[in-house]
């Protein structure tokens, strides 16, 4: 909300959140919904990781969909989870160095348009440096945020504590070298986002992280002696001169021909413990020599049942490639939901996740050309990886008079029906959200076709809807977890009276307005009961303070309240009789209503409706 951090603030919390995710990796838990929204900062500056609501232990099934529902939070998961891939603790990872650079920049590394044209950047492009937002970023803070965002989980740092040790080395000499990729067995990438890589002899990078070592490492350990500070130093660079002179010997046999070793019998055996073996020891590169194929069958989940090439083959590294396919479990994915979706990110979405798609045409009379009208199996099927899917994609609707669909979603049932017959358009299925609902009481929460997709005049809308509680839940997911912390004053306009009062009332009492007051437009209100005997049918039109103000700064909040009627009235205000009246927008009003006197409530009463004699105290004091 502030923006950008300062590094010297963003670096220490991650370091934090990544200690507090060493602590559940290490007692197998994996979160995998890391975001700032499951973080918690106390006044102290302390980080406290929650939500563990879709953690899954490490020996459970942690295929990322179910039901056709990514679990997760798109901008944030990993490329692994986008494509309902197996799931490790270096899943969440990912989601830190998405953190990390939206803490620095101020800015999502990956956005679009739809989830899915997330989850396709997530699976095939790398953004911009950070640096490239804020020139005054150390490079080396740009290195170490791509290793944590590298596509294949190999290539990404091999713990959350690796993670915090690069992170601590970086603010004792932000200028060191991190972030370095071990993904080429002849040379050391570092990971920037231009995929530049280290250049030099061995000899120079044996002397430059030597230096390193000495200057930036440190233990996390305190009170621990500087001799045995020493001692771990002083092993870590042999082991890092050993690893070199390995590197070395491997690079002379190639140039003399004989880079090649001889492929064991994989079948039956872990992928992780397989693959790492590959990459530390001759210098394996997932999707460069090594391919890695997920199926579900009947083996045990992450052992390997097939391989290509077969065993006792000669494998030259750099010319060959070596297919390892891997059991995903009993448990089998789901096809996902790409009606609406364009060609292009339906086509992408499902082949990442390893489906054979199929494309069909065929005109609409409700999708615009180039939209997924139809897939079979249908979305929410279980289906393995390999099988086929056909989309079918419209070619436009046939000679006939179309229209664009409008925006009905927080409407309520009458209004939406009413927009959707102006438009020449009709309700075709509902759904409640939770169960079925009175219609006067309904309020719209998704659609289908979106608004702006061209259709055929008279096609149907399909709708989901609820309460305009329910519709305020999914509207805002993360709200009942993040309220009590709550720091500034919220936007309150627009939300029923209900919906406020329970929010505030939620919050610290140290948060909370010491005195909220409530004011009406006009007789439409009913009555200054109103908000307590329809609290749900009560909209707040305005408040007094704004929307950003620091909390502990107020004393007194004033709300006014309207009808649905008069909340509509304020967003379309009625033109004059004299001119031609301007088609419905949603804008703010360029006026602000009229007030009548004001009543206080006490925010941490029940809302009791009142006695017919407070009422008619009320009525005498209106009237006077």
């Amino acid at each position: 909300e502030q923006g950008a951090l300062d590094y010297h603030l963003a670096v220490p919390l991650m370091v934090q959140i990544g200690l507090a995710l060493e602590h559940a990796h290490k007692r197998g838990v994996i979160h995998r919904d890391m975001k700032p929204q499951n973080v918690m900062i106390t006044s102290d500056m302390v980080a406290k990781v929650t939500d563990f609501g879709i953690a899954r232990t490490t020996n459970a099934n942690t295929i990322t969909l179910t039901g056709g529902v990514a679990f997760g939070s798109v901008h944030y998961f990993s490329p692994e989870q986008a494509r309902g891939s197996h799931v490790t603790e270096r899943s969440d990872l990912y989601s830190l160095g998405i953190m990390l650079y939206e803490m620095l920049t101020g800015e999502l590394p990956f956005d679009g348009d739809s989830s899915v044209a997330v989850a396709i950047k997530q699976l095939q492009e790398m953004p911009d440096p950070p640096s490239r937002y804020n020139p005054r970023l150390p490079r080396s803070l740009d290195n170490i945020i791509f290793k944590a965002i590298q596509k294949s989980p190999g290539n990404r740092y091999t713990s959350a504590q690796a993670f915090v040790n690069e992170l601590d080395a970086f603010l004792k000499n932000p200028q060191g070298r991190y972030g370095v990729v071990i993904g080429n067995r002849n040379k050391v990438e570092a990971s920037s986002a231009l995929g530049s890589q280290a250049k030099g002899s061995n000899f120079e990078k044996i002397h430059e992280l030597e230096s390193s070592l000495h200057k930036n490492r440190r233990t996390r350990t305190r009170g621990t002696s500087v001799v045995v500070v020493i001692i771990v130093i002083t092993v870590a660079v042999v082991i890092a001169g050993l690893y070199w002179l390995i590197n070395s010997i491997k690079k002379s046999n190639s140039q003399t021909g004989k880079d090649f070793f001889v492929l064991e019998d994989y079948t039956g055996e872990n992928i992780e413990v397989v693959a790492n073996n590959l990459i530390n020891e001759y210098g394996f590169e997932v999707e460069k020599d090594l391919f890695i194929e997920w199926k579900t069958n009947d083996v045990t989940k992450g052992n390997i049942y097939d391989q290509d090439p077969k065993p006792k083959q000669k494998f030259f590294i750099g010319k060959d490639k070596l297919m390892l396919k891997v059991s995903a479990g009993s448990e089998i994915l789901y096809v996902p939901d790409v009606i609406g979706e364009t060609k292009e990110n339906a086509n992408s979405l499902l082949e990442s996740m390893g489906y054979n798609v199929l494309i069909k045409y065929e005109s609409s009379e409700i999708y615009s050309k180039n939209i997924v009208t139809n897939s079979l199996p249908r979305p929410g099927s279980a289906l393995p990886p390999g099988e086929k899917v056909t989309i079918y994609v419209s070619e436009g609707p046939t000679d006939a008079t179309t229209t664009v669909v409008p925006y009905i979603v927080g409407y309520t049932w009458e209004d939406a029906m009413q927009i959707l017959s102006d438009a020449n358009l009709n309700i075709g299925e509902a759904t409640g959200i939770d169960g079925s609902v009175a219609e006067k009481d309904r309020i719209i929460i998704k659609q289908s076709p979106a608004e702006g997709v061209e259709v055929r005049t008279n096609s149907e809308v399909a709708v989901t809807y609820g309460t305009s509680k329910q519709y305020d839940e999914y509207m805002n997911p993360t709200e009942a977890t993040t309220s009590k912390g709550v720091t500034k004053m919220p936007n309150f306009v627009g939300k029923t009276w209900d919906t406020a009062y329970n929010e505030i009332t939620n919050w610290d009492s140290d948060s909370i307005p010491g005195n909220i007051k409530v004011t009406y437009v006009s007789e439409a209100s009913k009555s200054e009961a109103y908000h307590l005997t329809n609290p749900e049918k009560a909209y707040i039109l305005k408040q007094s303070v704004s929307p950003g103000s620091n909390l502990s700064d107020v004393s007194e909040v004033l709300f006014t309240l309207g009808t649905y009627a008069d909340y509509q009235e304020m967003l379309n205000p009625t033109e004059p009789p004299t001119t031609t009246a301007a088609p419905t927008t949603t804008t703010p009003p360029t006026t602000e209503p009229s007030t009548t006197p004001e009543s206080t409530i006490d925010p941490t009463s029940e809302t009791i409706p009142p006695t017919d004699s407070e009422q008619e105290t009320e009525s005498t004091e209106e009237g006077g």
